[in-house]
């Protein structure tokens, strides 16, 4: 029986092995060698240097110095983006009601007044208020020129390039006039469509890590990237992009619902496996990246 050899074997070796012998020492696969080798691409050290840390290389290989596969600006005259949604051919839709008015609140005031909860009122929240909370957050606020097309949407919420790689997923709990379930927020309609039915209140605790009370928020909102509507343009440098949109989003979504009266709790402990098995996605391309639980607050 032949074993792996140790990988300071290799790396002390005369000869450089082949990828097999090297893949088998990583405990990879040959194929999965090019993206191991750009991880480590510019990483090297001063001897008087700190040992490298995971964050260092991931850092080193973000920088746009090293990005080297971002679109050429040439390329980029003739480019259509990918549509900024998931498809929903087949998917039964709900129609949101119209967006109501926020109140009179100062954005001073929304800033100070806002605060992470992780308490509800047993009561349910209004169809209204989780509608105007997604389109008042995260909506298409109107139209222009863009990526070759004249009617390119606009979000409220910016993102880079206006790419919206971020797609919002609603867990219905608790929700007046709203049968429980997962639903995929479609500013474009605006609707929600529905991705599955039935008690979730279990599955979504479950996938939170320590954070039982999550059984309780009567609507759970899941925050989920798309690379692929980015990473044609920005490349590697994609990961980081996403994550600034991610943080941009998750304000918006404070502030509105602060304004709104709601308590929230944004979630970024959460099993990823299990949340994205929840969404339905592969967490290659398409992954769960934050959990925000909304409700009325106690005593309400």
């Amino acid at each position: 029986m032949t074993t792996a050899p140790e990988v300071p074997q290799i790396l002390q070796a005369r000869e450089r092995p082949g990828d097999e012998e090297l893949a088998a020492a990583l405990g990879t696969r040959a194929c999965d060698l090019p993206a191991v080798r750009s991880l480590l691409d510019g990483a090297a050290a001063e001897p008087e240097d700190p040992p490298l840390r995971l964050r260092d290389l991931l850092h080193r290989r973000l920088r746009s110095g090293v990005c080297d596969d971002m679109i050429d600006p040439r390329a980029l005259q003739a480019a259509r983006p990918r549509p900024a949604e998931p498809p929903s051919a087949g998917l039964p839709a709900v129609p949101l009601p119209a967006p109501r008015a926020l109140p009179d609140i100062t954005l001073a005031d929304a800033i100070e007044q806002r605060h992470s909860s992780t308490t509800f009122a047993a009561r349910p929240m209004e169809f209204a208020v989780l509608a105007t909370l997604l389109e008042q957050a995260a909506g298409v606020r109107g139209h222009r020129p863009g990526y070759n097309v004249r009617d390119f949407p606009v979000r409220r919420a910016p993102s880079a390039g206006g790419l919206a790689p971020i797609d919002l997923y609603v867990v219905a709990n608790a929700v007046d006039e709203l049968t429980q379930g997962l639903y995929c927020y479609r500013p474009s309609a605006p609707e929600l469509v529905r991705v599955d039915t039935g008690n979730m209140r279990a599955k979504v605790a479950e996938a939170g890590i320590a954070a039982d009370w999550l059984f309780h928020a009567p609507a759970v909102l899941f925050l989920a990237v798309d690379m692929s509507r980015v990473d044609w343009k920005y490349g590697v440098r994609s990961y980081r992009f996403v994550h600034v949109d991610l943080g941009v989003l998750t304000q918006n979504l404070y502030l509105v619902a602060t304004a709104l009266g709601l308590n929230t709790c944004a979630v970024a402990a959460f099993d990823d496996d299990a949340a994205n098995d929840l969404l339905r996605l592969d967490g290659r391309d398409a992954f769960v990246s934050l959990m925000f639980a909304c409700g009325l607050p106690a005593g309400r």
